[in-house]
C-alpha cells in the first residue's frame, strides 16, 4: 500500500511539473486590410491539437512554450509562428492569389476547387464585363468545357441557347437553371448587367447540382454579383462605344442584270418544254420577262438581244442591293458607374448602367437601364444582415421573323434587285413581285414592333453565427417582371392593309418568390473536417397576360387602341405553380487527402400528378488527392494529382403548370349559350423527368504552371415527358405522360499553361474541348418524323431524315434523288418504275420523281466536338488577349439558301449567283438543275441538296489594353486608368454558304437576323 501511494505521489508531481511547462497563448487574426478573420484554424505543429478563431478573430490555446503554431484559412497564405514563450501572438494573413482563384460559389455556399467532389467550372468577371453583348451567357461561349452556347439571331436583346452536357429532354425545357446571389431566376437573362457580375459557376454533374433537385436536370449556372468591401470608397466608371456589322456577307445574290437575263432564260426554257420552237420561245421570253421580274431596270425598252443577253452599252438604271437597304452599321454604347466601399460593419456596392444597341437591321434595337444596390451590415458579433437589389428597364424593337412578309431579313433576300425602293416621285415602291405590298424600308417607318420590360429583383438575408461551428441563414427573395408589347401594322400596306390597319397590345406579369432557411454545422478535429447542411426552401411563381387588339384606323401612325374603330376579342390568362423542398448535405475531409460528400433533397411540386407530387433526389461524390499522401514520391514536376467521381440524380420540372390536370376550355357555345368542353385529359401519375449522372475525372498540375483536367460523364434521362397518342374514342388526340429515355455521354478536357512567368512579361494559354453523344434509349413508338428530323430509338434527338440528293441529270437538267428502295423504313423495297442508273456513275439507282425516293438518315445537327483556345499576354502595362471558338461536325439545313435556289418555282423572287450555274445544253455537268419558270421539277423540295456541314472556327474575341502607370494616373488624382480596344466575332472560317454557321441547335435556318461582329473602344476610370 505504501509503495502504491508513493507511485501516485510521483505521478501527481510529474503531471504538475508537465503542466507547469505549458502556457496559454491568445491573440487576434486579421487580414491585410486589418479586418478580423473568424474561423481561422490554428494547430500546434506536429499534433492534432488546435483551436478556431471566433467571430472577433480571437483565439486562445494551451501549448508548450517552444511549440510552433500553424494558422490556416481558405484563400489565405498559411503562417507558422514559433511561440518562443510568448503568451500573446497576433497574426496577419495575406491573400493567396492562387488559392483565391480556386474558390468557387456552389449550391448554398462556397468551397475550394481542391475540396470539391463535383464537376464545376468558374468563369471570372474579366471574361464578361468588357464584352459588347446584351446578355452575359453569350460571353461564355468557348470558355468552359461541356458548356454549349449557340446564338441563332443577331436581334439585340435576345438570349443565347445554352446547354450543359447535351440535350436532356424531348419536349420539356433543356435550359439550365440560373441562380443569382443564391436565388433562382424566373425572368429574362438580358435584364442582368454583365458589369455587375463578379463570377459565374457552371455546375455540370448531379453531385454539383443535385441540391437544386427537380430543377437541376440540365445543370445550374450560379451568378454572383459584386459586393462592397471595407476600406476606402472606390468609384469606377467605364465607357465603351462599338461599331457593329453583319458577321459575314453570306452567299452573293444576283444583281438586276443577272436576274433579268436569268428570268428570260427561265421563260425560254418553259416555252421549249411546252413545245414551242426556238424562235417562238425567244419571242415568248421577250414578251413576258418584264412582267415576271416586275420592273425593267434598264434605260431602254428592249435591253436583251435575241439570245437573252444584255445588249452592249445598255445603261442599268435600277440595281437595288436590298441587303444594303435593310442592313445598317450599328452603334453599341455601354456605360457603367460603380461605387464600392464600407467599413468593418457595413459594406455597400452601387451601380448604374446604360446599354444601347441600335442594331444592324431596320426596326431592330435594344436599350437597357439598370441599377443595383448590394448592402451588408454586421449588426453585432453574431448577426449579419444584407440585401441585394436589382432594377432594370428595357425597350426592344424587334421586327417579325420567319417567313412573314414583314420580316425585313427575308425581304432583303428575296426581293430582286430590279425592284426599286422608291418610285420616281420619291414615294415608297410597294409593287415588287416577291412579297407584293411589302417594302421593308417603308414598313420600318410605318409599322411598330416595340416591347418594354420592367424588372425588379430583391433578396434579403440574415446570417446568425450561433456558435463558431454553427451558422444559420434565412433568405427571402422576389423577382418581378412586367412586359408591355405593341404590334402596329399601318392601314395602307403590308399586314394591316386588308383591315385598314391593325394594332395589338399585350401586358404580361411574372412574379416569383423564394424563401430558404439553411443551417450549417462544421467541426474540425485532428485531421478530420466535417460540414453538415440542412435546410428548407419554398418557391412559387405566378404569371398573367392580358391582350387586346383593334382594326380599322381612321388615321395612321397612332398605335393606341383608342384610334381603332373595330375591337377584336380580348384575351387574358393566369397561371401559377408552387414548390416546397427539404435539403441536406454532408461533406467530409480527412487530412486534405480524402473528400466525401453526399446530398439529399425532397421536392413537392404543384405541377405534377396527384400520385407523384413528391420526389427524392440524391448525390454521392468522392475525391482523392494523391499528391498529399506521404507515400507519394515528392517530385517537383507534379504539384497536384486528384481523382474524383460522383453519381447522383436530379429532375426536370420545366413543363406547363397544369399539365397533369383534366382541363376544360371555353368557346364551346351551344344554342346561343356559353359552354365548356374538355381539352385535356387528367394524368395523376405525371411526374418530373428523372436524370441520373455519373462523372469520373482526373485533375492535375505540373511544374507549378500546367493544369490539366479530364472528365468522362454519362447522363441518362428517364421518364421523359412525351405526348402519347390516344384512341379517337377517348375524345383526345394525346396525353402528356412520362414515356421514353435518353442518354448523353462525353469527354471534357481542359488545359491551362502559364508558359511565361517573368516580372514584365507573362503569357498563359488555355484550351478546352468537349464531346457529346446524344442517344434516345426508348420511345412509345418506333419512330416519329418531324420536319427534317427522325426521332427513334438508338439515335440522336436531332437526327436528319430526308431524301438524298443525287445531283443533276446531265442529259436533261432534271434534279435527281437516290431511290434508296432498300431503306428499312419502307414496307416495300421494290425499285420504282421511274428509277434509272445514275448517269453520274455512282452505281446507284436514282429517280427524277421526288415522290419515288425514300428518306434516309443523314447525320445530326449536334457537333462532334467543340471548345475554345485562349491566349493571354501581358507585357508591362500592356495586355493582349484573344480566343478562338471551334465547332466540328454537325450539319445544318440551309432553308434560307434554298429560298434563293428555287429553280423557277418562285418567279420574280431573287436568286443566289450560284443559280447562274444552272444546267443548259452547254453546261451539262453541274449541281444546279435547269431553271424553268413555274418549274414542276421539285428540285427545291426537302432533301440533302441544302444540307451543309456546320463546322467552323471563329476568332471570338480579341482585345488590346493599356493600364496607365501609377506615376501618371496619380497626378490626375485617379486610382487607375485603362484604355482598350476589342473585336468580337472578327473572323470566321467555314464552308457554310449562309451568313453564320452558328445557328439553332436543331440545325435549321429560319430567316433570322444575322449575327454581328463588333469593334469596340473603351476606357475605365478608377477614382
Amino acid at each position: 500500500m505504501k509503495r502504491l501511494l508513493s507511485v501516485l505521489i510521483v505521478l501527481v508531481v510529474f503531471a504538475g511539473f508537465a503542466s507547469a511547462q505549458n502556457i496559454t497563448v491568445s491573440g487576434t487574426v486579421t487580414d491585410s486590410n486589418g479586418e478580423t478573420l473568424p474561423g481561422v484554424n490554428i494547430l500546434i505543429e506536429g499534433t492534432s491539437t488546435g483551436a478556431i478563431t471566433n467571430m472577433e478573430g480571437f483565439y486562445t490555446l494551451e501549448t508548450g512554450p517552444e511549440a510552433t503554431l500553424v494558422f490556416s484559412f481558405i484563400g489565405m497564405t498559411t503562417v507558422k509562428e514559433p511561440v518562443n514563450g510568448r503568451t500573446v501572438i497576433d497574426v496577419t494573413l495575406s491573400d493567396d492569389s492562387h488559392e483565391l482563384e480556386d474558390i468557387m460559389v456552389v449550391a448554398y455556399g462556397t468551397t475550394t476547387k481542391e475540396a470539391y467532389t463535383g464537376a464545376a467550372e468558374v468563369v471570372d468577371n474579366e471574361i464578361i464585363e468588357n464584352r459588347p453583348v446584351t446578355s452575359f451567357e453569350k460571353a461564355l461561349q468557348g470558355t468552359t468545357a461541356g458548356l454549349l452556347v449557340s446564338s441563332s439571331s443577331g436581334q439585340p436583346g435576345t438570349s443565347a441557347t445554352v446547354r450543359i452536357r447535351g440535350i436532356g429532354s424531348l419536349s420539356a425545357g433543356s435550359s439550365p437553371l440560373y441562380v443569382i446571389d443564391g436565388v433562382p431566376m424566373a425572368n429574362a437573362l438580358t435584364d442582368i448587367n454583365p458589369n455587375d457580375i463578379e463570377s459565374i459557376t457552371v455546375l455540370k454533374d448531379a453531385a454539383a447540382a443535385s441540391l437544386y433537385g427537380s430543377r437541376a436536370a440540365n445543370g445550374v449556372i450560379i451568378i454572383t454579383t459584386k459586393n462592397g468591401r471595407a476600406g476606402e470608397t472606390r468609384i469606377s466608371f467605364n465607357a465603351q462605344v462599338g461599331v457593329a456589322s453583319r458577321i459575314s456577307d453570306g452567299y452573293s445574290l444576283m444583281n438586276s442584270s443577272e436576274f433579268y437575263q436569268h428570268s428570260w432564260q427561265g421563260l425560254y426554257n418553259t416555252a421549249l418544254l411546252d413545245g414551242k420552237t426556238t424562235a417562238e420561245a425567244k419571242i415568248y421570253a421577250h414578251e413576258n420577262v418584264e412582267s415576271i421580274v416586275g420592273f425593267n431596270p434598264f434605260g431602254v425598252d428592249d435591253p436583251l438581244d435575241n439570245d437573252g443577253i444584255l445588249k452592249p452599252g445598255t445603261k442599268v438604271v435600277t440595281d437595288t442591293n436590298w441587303r444594303d437597304e435593310v442592313y445598317k452599321t450599328g452603334i453599341i454604347q455601354n456605360y457603367n458607374l460603380n461605387v464600392s466601399g464600407g467599413n468593418d460593419a457595413t459594406k455597400v456596392y452601387f451601380s448604374l448602367g446604360y446599354f444601347n444597341d441600335n442594331g444592324t437591321t431596320l426596326s431592330s434595337d435594344f436599350t437597357r437601364y439598370t441599377t443595383k444596390v448590394n448592402v451588408s451590415h454586421k449588426v453585432n458579433s453574431f448577426i449579419t444582415a444584407g440585401m441585394n437589389n436589382h432594377l432594370a428597364y428595357s425597350v426592344t424593337n424587334a421586327p417579325p421573323g420567319g417567313t412573314q412578309g414583314a420580316n425585313p431579313v427575308r425581304s432583303a433576300e428575296i426581293i430582286n434587285a430590279a425592284s426599286p425602293v422608291y418610285n420616281n416621285d420619291g414615294s415608297y415602291n410597294w409593287e415588287n413581285t416577291a412579297v407584293f405590298d411589302f417594302n421593308p424600308v417603308g414598313l420600318a417607318e410605318l409599322d411598330l414592333y416595340e416591347y418594354k420590360g420592367k424588372r425588379a429583383m430583391t433578396n434579403a438575408y440574415i446570417n446568425f453565427d450561433i456558435l463558431p461551428s454553427l451558422k444559420f441563414r434565412t433568405t427571402g427573395a422576389i423577382d418581378y417582371g412586367s412586359d408591355k408589347g405593341v404590334n402596329y401594322y399601318n392601314p395602307y400596306h403590308g399586314n394591316g392593309a386588308g383591315v385598314n390597319g391593325r394594332s395589338s397590345m399585350s401586358n404580361t406579369e411574372n412574379l416569383a418568390w423564394n424563401i430558404s432557411n439553411i443551417l450549417t454545422w462544421t467541426r474540425t478535429k485532428n485531421e478530420s473536417n466535417i460540414e453538415v447542411l440542412a435546410g428548407q426552401e419554398a418557391h412559387g411563381e405566378s404569371y398573367s397576360v392580358l391582350s387586346a387588339g383593334v382594326t380599322d384606323f381612321s388615321i395612321a401612325g397612332y398605335p393606341d387602341l383608342s384610334w381603332g374603330a373595330k375591337p377584336e376579342t380580348p384575351g387574358s390568362y393566369t397561371s401559377e405553380w408552387n414548390m416546397i423542398s427539404y435539403l441536406s448535405q454532408v461533406k467530409y475531409n480527412y487530412g486534405g487527402r480524402y473528400y466525401l460528400s453526399g446530398s439529399l433533397r425532397g421536392d413537392g411540386s404543384s405541377r405534377f400528378g396527384k400520385n407523384n407530387k413528391y420526389g427524392l433526389f440524391y448525390s454521392l461524390g468522392a475525391s482523392w488527392r494523391l499528391t498529399e499522401e506521404s507515400w507519394m514520391p515528392q517530385v517537383k514536376w507534379l504539384n497536384n494529382l486528384k481523382l474524383r467521381g460522383s453519381y447522383g440524380t436530379s429532375g426536370n420540372n420545366n413543363l406547363g403548370n397544369y399539365a397533369s390536370l383534366g382541363l376544360y376550355g371555353s368557346g364551346a357555345n351551344y344554342g346561343g349559350f356559353p359552354g365548356l368542353s374538355p381539352v385535356q385529359q387528367e394524368n395523376r401519375d405525371l411526374s418530373w423527368e428523372k436524370i441520373s449522372s455519373l462523372d469520373i475525372a482526373i485533375e492535375s498540375r505540373f511544374f507549378n504552371r500546367l493544369d490539366a483536367n479530364v472528365d468522362y460523364y454519362i447522363k441518362e434521362s428517364d421518364g421523359l415527358l412525351f405526348s402519347k397518342p390516344l384512341s379517337a374514342g377517348t375524345g383526345f388526340g394525346s396525353i402528356l405522360t412520362n414515356l421514353g429515355a435518353m442518354k448523353n455521354t462525353g469527354f471534357e478536357a481542359t488545359v491551362s499553361y502559364e508558359a511565361i512567368k517573368r516580372t514584365n512579361f507573362q503569357y498563359t494559354v488555355g484550351f478546352n474541348i468537349s464531346t457529346n453523344k446524344n442517344t434516345i434509349l426508348s420511345l412509345t413508338t418506333d419512330k416519329i418524323v418531324s420536319g427534317t428530323k427522325l426521332i427513334e430509338e438508338g439515335e440522336s434527338i436531332y437526327q436528319f431524315y430526308m431524301i438524298e440528293w443525287a445531283g443533276v441529270n446531265p442529259d436533261n437538267g432534271k434534279p435527281m434523288w437516290f431511290v434508296n428502295a432498300e431503306s428499312d423504313d419502307d414496307e416495300s423495297s421494290d425499285i420504282p418504275d421511274s428509277a434509272y442508273d445514275d448517269p453520274l456513275e455512282t452505281g446507284r439507282k436514282v429517280t427524277s420523281d421526288y415522290t419515288d425516293a425514300e428518306r434516309v438518315r443523314l447525320g445530326t445537327s449536334l457537333p462532334d466536338y467543340f471548345g475554345g483556345l485562349t491566349n493571354n499576354f501581358a507585357y508591362k502595362n500592356f495586355d493582349l488577349n484573344f480566343y478562338f471558338y471551334f465547332s466540328v461536325g454537325g450539319r445544318v439545313y440551309n432553308n434560307d439558301y434554298a429560298s434563293n435556289m428555287h429553280d423557277g418555282t418562285q418567279p420574280g423572287t431573287n436568286l443566289s449567283t450560284d443559280a447562274l450555274n444552272a444546267w443548259t445544253p452547254d453546261n451539262r455537268y453541274t449541281d444546279v438543275p435547269r431553271y424553268v419558270t413555274n418549274s414542276t421539277d421539285q428540285g427545291g423540295q426537302l432533301s440533302s441538296r441544302y444540307l451543309e456541314e456546320a463546322s467552323f472556327l471563329r476568332l471570338k474575341n480579341i482585345s488590346l489594353g493599356y493600364n496607365l502607370p501609377e506615376n501618371l494616373y496619380s497626378k490626375l488624382k485617379l486610382q487607375g486608368l485603362r484604355v482598350f480596344v476589342s473585336g468580337e466575332n472578327m473572323l470566321t472560317f467555314s464552308k457554310f454558304k449562309g451568313f453564320d454557321p452558328e445557328g439553332a441547335l436543331n440545325g435549321t435556318t429560319s430567316n433570322s437576323i444575322p449575327g454581328v461582329k463588333v469593334v469596340t473602344m473603351g476606357l475605365k476610370l478608377d477614382l
